[in-house]
């Protein structure tokens, strides 16, 4: 198997060094900004890297299963359709055309052509953007079915909680190089320990939000975000200032970069060995990172709520 590598200042277009490597049997999962992935994108040998996203090619009269059937001969492949449509959930949806077909069953299609394809190395482009929950349990079923092969993947996406979808390691890509992911957690801490509302800063001003009605608290490149209602407000302190002061009024630090308000936790999802989320109650469905050695103690915490 040849290993590929793409020097990380194709994308960036800065003297850093560093190279995104694909080796066999590996995982990796990368944040970037946008404008990296489509360059990320355009820079890939399509010989040795295949490259599954949502908008992939397709023939919009024929039907899902006769498109199935068509690139397992296309690729000179040997798989049993009806097992692969019962792999990915098609069996209800096989005589729907394509150009008929939701983005939710599109996404499924790419999945089983990422399956199909003969090159060494695959490049996932945002497999969770606008993804339904069933997309992504399959989404990593894929992932130990290519394992398995040994091939290499890398994941490429923009949203720091989807890269933290894919597993606990994760990559960042900046105009500085890329770097694992680093998170603080050996701030020095301190005292606030009854409050009601919490000092933000949203553009040049000063904000009080209450603190029942955040959401969710992350860590990215050193700064702390509140999240509320699909907006982001910049907090001045630490993440684990903010687990102190809030740890008495029902949030729990459940990753070193992120603490939830437990009140707004709607279910906890395993998606794989060591890969699991909290899924916030808002109408995005937000599915933050969860530490394996997190999973028991947040369980105790929401049924002592």
């Amino acid at each position: 198997m040849k290993y590929m590598k793409i020097n990380v200042s194709e994308l960036t277009g800065e003297a850093a060094g560093g190279q995104i490597s694909f080796e066999p049997g590996t995982v990796k999962a990368i944040q970037m900004p946008f404008e990296y992935l489509s360059r990320l994108e355009e820079s890939v040998d399509l010989k040795h890297i295949n490259v599954v996203k949502a908008g992939i090619p397709v023939y919009k009269r024929l039907s899902i299963k006769d498109h199935i059937s068509f690139y397992n001969k296309w690729y000179n492949r040997g798989f049993d359709v009806a097992d692969l449509m019962k792999q990915f959930e098609l069996e209800g949806s096989g005589k729907i055309k394509l150009g008929r077909a939701s983005a939710e069953l599109n996404q499924r299609l790419s999945f089983i052509l990422g399956l199909m394809c003969r090159q060494e190395h695959i490049l996932f482009i945002e497999p969770f953007f606008q993804a339904t929950r069933e997309n992504i349990h399959l989404f990593h079923k894929l992932k130990a079915q290519l394992g398995d092969q040994g091939k290499s993947i890398v994941v490429a996406v923009t949203k720091t909680e989807d890269a933290f979808l894919v597993q606990p390691e994760i990559m960042r890509l900046t105009r500085e190089g890329l770097q694992s992911v680093e998170t603080e957690e050996n701030e020095k801490t301190s005292g606030m320990d009854h409050i009601s509302r919490i000092k933000v800063k949203a553009e040049d001003k000063t904000l009080f939000v209450n603190i029942r009605d955040i959401e969710y608290i992350e860590s990215n490149e050193g700064k702390v975000f509140i999240n509320i209602s699909r907006e982001k407000f910049a907090m001045e302190s630490t993440l684990q200032d903010a687990e102190k002061s809030l740890g008495d009024h029902g949030f729990y630090r459940c990753h070193r970069s992120y603490i939830v308000n437990l009140h707004k936790v709607k279910e906890i999802i395993t998606w794989s060995k060591n890969t699991y989320s909290v899924v916030i109650s808002n109408p995005e469905e937000s599915k933050i990172p969860l530490s394996r050695t997190k999973y028991n103690e947040i369980q105790e915490r929401l049924i002592k709520l």
